[in-house]
């Protein structure tokens, strides 16, 4: 067959295993069949990080206070409903509050709950604004690499 280059079975088998384990299998310079190893283009770079970015922000590396010894995570629908909750209870005249999490049951002083409150919000907001900022930063720096590729791919031309 023209434009066809014969290997052996063995090296076809070589070919096929490759493959299965994620190589590709392309054409060398001289027309002959090799293997090589996939390669992201930026944007797909882009994407993997900003998936480990927030990945990384919504794990226990960040999402997680010690309450008595115990480490616990509200997220933020939770936080605003217990902060309205405990408001009103101080309203009424309370001095306590129970905050109950993976069924345990914390009795808990209504200023020191909203001080915790507070504070876990503040802490939220500004990992938002970290992950954010490296989020930016990522896609800043897709950007100039893009820039950078065609300067290149201009200059070769030329």
């Amino acid at each position: 067959m023209e434009g066809s280059v014969e290997i052996t079975d063995e090296y076809y088998q070589e070919l096929l295993a490759g493959q299965s384990g994620g190589l590709i299998i392309t054409e060398s310079r001289k027309g002959y069949p090799i293997l090589v190893e996939y390669e992201y283009d930026i944007e797909e770079v882009r994407k993997m990080k900003i998936t480990e970015i927030q990945s990384f922000d919504k794990s226990g590396n960040v999402n997680s206070f010690k309450l008595r010894a115990k480490s616990i995570w509200l997220d933020k629908s939770t936080r605003v409903g217990l902060f309205n909750s405990i408001s009103i209870e101080k309203e009424a005249g309370k001095t306590e509050t129970v905050l109950w999490y993976d069924a345990v049951k914390y009795v808990i002083p209504i200023p020191d709950a909203l001080d915790m409150l507070n504070t876990l919000e503040l802490y939220a907001l500004n990992c938002y604004n970290v992950t954010q900022s490296h989020i930016a930063a990522k896609s800043d720096h897709c950007r100039q690499l893009r820039k950078l590729k065609t300067m290149i791919i201009r200059s070769v031309i030329r």
